[in-house]
């Protein structure tokens, strides 16, 4: 029978908390405790190793060698300890975790997600919208998936994409239909996630090859771009589904259409059957089949 030394719990908190602040100080303030506490509890933990953790002033000590080692093993095992008092905590059952892009979340997802709390009103919605790997487990994602990728197992088609050329009226000549032709007097705004979308589009417009303007101003993310086309910046190519609420107001026009692309959305699920992600799913699936498509 495997058998544990009498572990100080306690004090590999205040070691891990003031290892990965820097400070005894800020780590103090994390736990509610004294200064003085941490600093016990730190002293206690070097006694039970056998091994400096801390070295320098008192005022301002550094980490060893082996206080990184052991503070980023620390980091680690108390965030698998959090993941799973959160999945198997009953209170996890409230909680919905959903991951997307920031502008589909922006634009499209957000503005609808009161309809889905008005129908079940007990859940709380929690958003994950950046580019790096969640430090806690996902119900939901929805990612979009390029044309040469799968659709994975656990994945479910949500709808496919339509792109279309976007300006302001201010910035369309008067003749709107000229506005293809016109393009090259147009600065082309750009987004840094879809680098060739000007190339889609010249393909999906039948002129693949014979457009090779490239943009003038490029931005991190899409809903900056949009941003950008609707302050008269120039012009920009962009999914139907971010932008149809600003085109059916005529804040922005789009004199070609739009067109169908090769990306779809897909939402993804690790644990099919709970409760929370069905009804979450169910719902994401009638709202984008109520979304009109462009005309």
């Amino acid at each position: 029978m495997t058998t544990r030394k009498n572990i100080p719990v306690a004090a590999l908190r205040a070691f891990e908390a003031a290892a990965r602040h820097g400070r005894l100080t800020a780590a103090a303030e994390e736990l509610c405790v004294t200064h003085g506490a941490i600093s016990r509890h730190v002293s206690h933990l070097e006694a039970f190793i056998g091994t400096q953790l801390f070295e320098g002033a008192r005022n301002r000590p550094t980490l060893t060698a082996e206080g990184r080692v052991f503070g980023f093993a620390l980091t680690a095992a108390f965030d698998q300890i959090e993941d799973a008092l959160r999945i198997i905590a009953k209170a996890d059952d409230h909680i919905l975790d959903v991951a997307c892009l920031s502008t589909f979340a922006m634009r499209w997802l957000i503005p609808r997600l009161h309809d889905f709390t008005a129908r079940y009103p007990r859940y709380d919605v929690r958003l994950a919208t950046d580019d790096r790997p969640p430090r806690t487990p996902i119900d939901v994602q929805i990612a979009v998936l390029s044309p040469d990728d799968p659709i994975p197992d656990n994945c479910s088609l949500l709808f496919q994409e339509w792109l279309g050329l976007i300006v302001a009226p201010s910035v369309a000549p008067a003749d709107r239909t000229g506005l293809r032709a016109d393009a090259a007097n147009v600065p082309r705004l750009g987004t840094r996630t879809r680098p060739r979308v000007w190339q889609e589009w010249s393909r999906l417009t039948s002129q693949d090859g014979q457009d090779t303007a490239r943009p003038t101003t490029t931005f991190d993310h899409y809903h900056l771009t949009i941003e950008a086309a609707l302050s008269g910046l120039g012009a920009a190519i962009a999914p139907w589904h971010l932008v149809a609420g600003d085109v059916a107001s005529g804040r922005l026009i789009a004199p070609d259409g739009f067109l169908k692309s090769d990306y779809r959305y897909v939402v993804r699920v690790e644990q099919p059957g709970r409760p929370k992600i069905e009804h979450f799913v169910k719902w994401l699936k009638q709202a984008v089949a109520a979304f009109p498509e462009p005309r």
